[in-house]
């Protein structure tokens, strides 16, 4: 303690060295009790994974036969609902010509227009059903069956429409299909049947009608034959202010006030009278075989 007192520089200095050295102790053998940890959980791993690599499992016929047996099953089942599916799709003609579908086309687009002028349901200008670029040119011959398929539940889909009574239909746009491929490369393909055997042709359709008329267009075509699929539907109204409830008056259903002085203003009707801006993503199903005949 005298030493201490008498350098207490040295004493402190001493002391500071002592910590400091028990310090790096205690650290340096956490740190090499990690290194041993980590070092026994590599050699472990590099152990499975030279038994994996070495080992040889002997072939059981058993099991090859249960997989094949499995496999076999499968391509059944895929092979039963693409039928199922095809039965309730439009129908393919693999011997339509791209002349023979230049003229279904021409029928399908003069038949939707006379059926519309004759409900007074307004079509955009130039409707051709979504196939304006074969007005005048043709499809190759390679696309025409499936562009023929593809027609069928698109027209289908505009006589559900004009039959539902909606006020205008605007558009119909359609996904090109991969048969339609434009490049030399991609022809080659589809005509060596690389093509998926079933297909969902996509097309949008948008069209103005009443509410009531709308419920009744979508029930349709949910239920349609050939079979479409509803992938989206986007509703926009023709009124997205609510109406005013504090002057009932300013809503343009109700009567104005000087047409009945002596009464008061009857209740006017708030809901039911917008019209629906509606835009559907469809999907034909479209077979790259001819569906099987019953």
């Amino acid at each position: 303690m005298n030493w201490f007192k008498a350098n207490p520089f040295l004493g402190g200095l001493t002391l500071l060295t002592t910590l400091a050295a028990a310090a790096g102790l205690y650290f340096a053998s956490g740190q090499h009790a990690a290194f041993i940890e980590q070092s026994d959980a590599y050699a472990n791993n590099v152990s499975t994974l030279n038994n994996l690599l070495s080992a040889k499992p002997f072939p059981d016929d058993a099991n090859l036969q249960a997989a094949q047996a499995e496999d076999k099953r499968a391509a059944e089942v895929f092979s039963g609902l693409a039928s199922a599916v095809a039965g309730q799709s439009a129908p393919r003609d693999n011997s339509l010509t791209p002349q023979q579908f230049q003229d279904k086309l021409s029928e399908a687009a003069s038949d939707a227009l006379a059926k519309a002028q004759a409900g007074g349901i307004a079509l955009p200008e130039d409707f051709y059903l979504g196939f304006a670029q074969y007005k005048t040119q043709p499809p190759t011959a390679a696309a025409a069956p499936a562009l023929g398929q593809q027609l069928a539940s698109i027209s289908n889909v505009v006589r559900l429409l004009l039959e539902s009574r909606v006020t205008e239909i605007t558009a119909i746009t359609r996904t090109p299909l991969p048969e339609e491929a434009e490049t030399k490369e991609d022809q080659a393909r589809t005509e060596a049947g690389k093509l998926p055997e079933l297909l969902l042709a996509a097309f949008d359709v948008e069209f103005v009608a009443e509410q009531a008329k709308f419920r009744q267009a979508l029930n349709s075509i949910a239920n349609a034959q050939p079979m479409v699929l509803v992938r989206l539907v986007g509703v926009a109204n023709s009124k997205p202010v609510a109406p005013s409830k504090e002057n009932p008056l300013e809503n343009a259903e109700a009567p104005a006030a000087a047409e009945t002085p002596d009464q008061p203003p009857p209740i006017p009707v708030l809901f039911g009278q917008e019209n629906l801006t509606v835009k559907l993503r469809l999907a034909s199903v479209s077979v790259s075989a001819a569906a099987p005949k019953e």
